[in-house]
């Protein structure tokens, strides 16, 4: 994970635009007043996701379990 300011990323938009997409890299564009963004690649953004889906299922299920018992 790379920090960019929102300088350098306006200026170089294509450079880290396929650093995220081909490398799966991942960036935080420092703007003012700290309104922060992240930019990475749809498959980085996807595993994110299936990941926090699949950790909320389990604590679901372990709370349900515990429910049960």
């Amino acid at each position: 994970m790379k920090a960019i300011p929102s300088s350098d990323f306006l200026r170089e938009f294509t450079i880290y635009a396929e650093q995220a997409a081909d490398e799966n890299e991942v960036f935080i564009i420092q703007r003012a007043n700290s309104k922060n963004l992240v930019l990475m690649s749809m498959d980085k953004y996807n595993e994110y996701n299936k990941k926090l889906f699949l950790l909320k299922n389990r604590d679901e299920t372990n709370d349900t379990e515990k429910n049960n018992a």
